[in-house]
């Protein structure tokens, strides 16, 4: 049963003393569910990235487009839970063949669209035959491993592989699984209009702004979810707006960053939990420019910043970040941790060995409109004391992935994520959107005993590994931090809990089940 790690029924002071960081000097029954669920309440969510099509298949960044509601209006054909494991959603059971070329999924048999079309493997079929084939900027290269689908059964789908893969179900719980109903793509808008499974449907939606869904079914397949009347989803991408907003009451919840959250703690009807993420700051690299084609110009880069001081100063109680992969995630190697410990005299050696005794100019480089402020400025002046210098190019927080792909710039400051899984993250850090100079063959060749479905779970476990030591080692990038979320909701605001799905890996990303007391 995919909710099975879900059955946490309690949130703030009481159900996570542990981990809540303040609560405020309200009666805190009500956050630990101890009220009534008011079901005609309406949840406003905050979020710092909104995005600008409502069409999953077309998504820019995978968890900026599943966090801002899409996976609310669409259900997904499989969900990750904070373990990081794959479970079904659509999918009740897949059975891979024996050699690995094809798996078999099962759908359950009691979803269904408002037009009252099934949601059954020929629509499924639909769906992933426009995601693999639309030219899209993430979802698919996502599906590059699937060479044909075809409907088996009323509610049964075969996928054929051009290679064996363990990730198909990674995969397909992001925004590569959530399934549309077909007349949408074939005669509508999926970029302006919406038409799913789920519990919600459009009330109204400003592109890069709001979205606003209302619950307009009672035939709902999962009855435990989509308590509240209303959800409304608001992009306010700038730190102190969004601060404001929470502190007045105008959003119920949302994830600060850690520098932001003193300004709210401790305030009354507030409930501060922190969360543990595989999602932090990265400065990526593009390997085909002059001069980070040579890896001892990209290992200066690693020595030249000092992450201790920028994670205590600007991420308190986050993680910092040295590799590639989160420790107790696949992938994570004790060994390389503090692989490149801050040493501007050496970064400079390094760089005098390459051919720069004078230091490098880098020219403009693509930050993130979202980026913590002061961290660009932080890393500017630690940069210079090793003779790296650059100057900023601040761009929408969704976009900037799109012009770095292009490989107008050298680097890129901003946020990236492990993913759902150590391949399924790396696969978008080997499309352009975070790696314009591709993969190598060495990658290739480890990526695919990472993902032989034919091997051993042993196997690919130490295969993990030795990609995430070969990126790091070969500097891909420069991590800087994993970032430990706060998240600040109302105490009216029940069942957020740190066992939500993809709370380890993406952040506790699908509030599905959350409810609001009266």
């Amino acid at each position: 049963m995919f909710r099975s790690r879900w059955a946490v029924t309690a949130v703030a002071c009481v159900a996570v003393a542990a981990l809540v960081s303040s609560c405020g000097s309200s009666d805190s029954s009500a956050a630990a569910g101890q009220g009534e669920v008011d079901t005609n309440a309406t949840l406003s969510v905050g979020v710092t990235q909104a995005v600008n099509t409502l069409d999953p298949h077309m998504a820019t960044s995978d968890l900026a487009s599943f966090r801002f509601g899409l996976n609310l209006i669409y259900d997904r054909l499989f969900t990750v839970d904070h373990e990081g494991e794959a479970n079904g959603m659509l999918v009740t059971d897949w059975t891979y063949s024996e050699d690995g070329s094809s798996v078999v999924l099962t759908l359950r048999d009691d979803a269904s669209f408002r037009d009252g079309t099934p949601l059954d493997a020929a629509v499924v079929k639909a769906n992933l035959d426009r995601a693999r084939t639309l030219e899209s900027p993430v979802v698919r290269r996502s599906l590059s491993a699937i060479s044909d689908v075809t409907a088996t059964g009323p509610y049964e789908v075969t996928v054929v592989l051009n290679e064996p893969t363990n990730q198909l179900p990674y995969t397909l719980a992001g925004v590569a699984g959530l399934i549309m109903n077909p007349v949408l793509f074939e005669s509508g808008d999926p970029g302006m209009t919406a038409d799913g499974s789920g519990a919600y449907s459009v009330e109204s939606w400003a592109p890069g702004e709001k979205l606003v869904l209302v619950r307009d079914r009672d035939d709902y397949w999962d009855a435990d979810a989509a308590k509240p009347a209303r959800i409304e989803y608001t992009g306010i991408p700038d730190f102190q707006a969004f601060t404001n907003a929470v502190a007045a009451g105008q959003i119920d919840i949302g994830q600060f960053q850690p520098g932001n959250v003193a300004a709210v703690e401790g305030r009354d009807g507030l409930v501060t939990v922190p969360v543990d993420s595989g999602v932090g700051m990265e400065i990526a690299i593009n390997r085909d420019a002059k001069p980070l084609d040579d890896l001892r110009v990209r290992q200066a880069l690693n020595h030249a910043l000092d992450r201790d001081m920028i994670t205590e100063a600007l991420y308190p109680d986050s993680r910092v970040r040295w590799q590639f992969a989160p420790e107790g995630l696949p992938g994570f190697d004790e060994s390389i941790e503090g692989i490149y410990p801050y040493d501007p005299e050496k970064a400079k050696a390094l760089l005098a060995e390459a051919g720069h005794p004078d230091g490098i100019d880098l020219g403009e480089i693509a930050v993130s409109s979202a980026t913590t402020p002061g961290l660009v400025d932080v890393i500017q002046e630690q940069f210079a004391a090793s003779g790296i210098r650059f100057e900023p190019r601040v761009l929408d927080g969704v976009e900037v992935y799109t012009q770095f792909a292009s490989g107008t710039f050298p680097m890129m400051i901003a946020f990236s994520s492990y993913g759902l899984s150590l391949p399924a993250g790396l696969n978008t850090r080997a499309g352009a959107t975070q790696n314009p100079a591709g993969t190598t063959p060495e990658y290739d060749m480890l990526l695919d005993k990472v993902t032989d479905s034919t091997r051993t779970d042993d196997e690919r476990s130490a295969s993990a590994v030795d990609l995430n030591r070969y990126l790091t080692e070969d500097a891909w990038g420069v991590p800087i931090v994993w970032i430990t979320y706060p998240w600040v909701m109302s105490d009216k605001v029940s069942h957020f809990s740190t066992e939500m799905d993809y709370a380890t890996t993406w952040g506790p990303s699908d509030l599905r089940y959350l409810t609001v007391t009266e």
